[in-house]
């Protein structure tokens, strides 16, 4: 299935140097991911979201497929179906269907992603609860190639001027490639994401080497052939203490699993913040991370140069 998707493109006139596709949480939308990203409670310390410190980026907000929740007997737009989200060992595998269709909807969208900006070397995948479950899921099953072809950024428009960054909803069909293409020729630094990001969340199927939880899902085709873009792609992980949805103890676990994988994983736990991204510090922590990759960071403004000379 093709997702629709929110979309922020680069703040003009900054050209588009990388993507960040945000996965959103269980039984939230793309456009409210989106808003909650822009939100006054989302900032950093210098009072300014994401998108307003890495211009030069097109943020994607996927929105999952409708599924009935299980927990709820309703309907609404996650990833996979969880039995017990106090438990979430409980009845995994009833799991496997949603996560598996996911992944293979996010991989495509990876791949898209990839040929517009020139690599996937400069795509970021990153999400909040459910979302960040679903986008390490992908990562484990992301090849070399990814999908990579250089446009230049040309194919999608990316470059027109925008003067207030407003979600935008986008079909999930144009330049969708095939779940099971490859692309051939990619240099071997490039055999990595940017980056990928995961607040207040989990690992689906905890425990196992990384053949094994792989082949958890059994995707079509199998799983890639090297471990290289899941050994060369680093993490980010940022959980808060209180989280009483997904308790900590579960980012604890995914964080030593990326571990045991072969990962660079940088663990960030706070005392407070909930069930989402912390603020300030949070936020700073992932501007950092997000500038060490290689993303450019927003120009200070003439009040933040005049109190730097002061």
């Amino acid at each position: 299935m093709e997702l629709g998707c929110s979309v922020i493109s680069p703040l003009a006139p900054h050209k588009h140097t990388h993507t960040v596709i945000f996965l959103h949480g269980r039984g939230d939308t793309s456009r409210n991911m989106a808003d909650a990203l822009l939100s006054r409670w989302s900032r950093d310390s210098r009072g300014r979201s994401l998108v307003d410190e890495f211009p030069s980026v097109r943020w994607v907000f996927p929105e999952a497929e409708p599924r009935v929740a299980e927990t709820h007997g309703e309907i609404w737009p996650q990833w996979f179906d969880v039995s017990n989200m106090l438990d979430l060992t409980d009845a995994e595998e009833m799991q496997v269907f949603g996560l598996r269709g996911s992944v293979a909807s996010i991989r495509r969208i990876v791949r898209r992603e990839a040929r517009a900006v020139g690599g996937i070397h400069r795509v970021v995948l990153a999400g909040v609860s459910q979302g960040g479950a679903t986008a390490f899921h992908t990562l484990l099953h992301l090849d070399d190639g990814g999908g990579a072809e250089n446009a230049q950024g040309e194919l999608m428009g990316l470059q027109h001027p925008q003067p207030q960054p407003q979600p935008q909803q986008e079909s999930g069909g144009d330049g969708a490639q095939k779940d099971d293409e490859d692309d051939e020729g990619i240099p071997a630094h490039e055999s990595r994401l940017c980056g990928v990001m995961g607040f207040s969340c989990w690992l689906p199927f905890p425990g196992g080497s990384l053949e094994e939880t792989r082949e958890v899902l059994g995707m079509e085709g199998g799983w890639p052939k090297t471990d290289t873009v899941v050994r060369n792609t680093p993490a980010f992980l940022g959980h808060c203490a209180d989280d009483s949805l997904v308790f900590v103890e579960y980012g604890r676990q995914l964080r030593t699993g990326l571990k045991s994988f072969g990962m660079s994983v940088e663990w960030h736990e706070y005392e407070d913040g909930g069930h989402w991204i912390n603020a300030p510090k949070g936020v700073d922590d992932a501007v950092e991370f997000l500038k060490a990759q290689g993303i450019p960071l927003a120009e200070p403004d003439e009040e933040e140069e005049e109190g730097a000379r002061r």
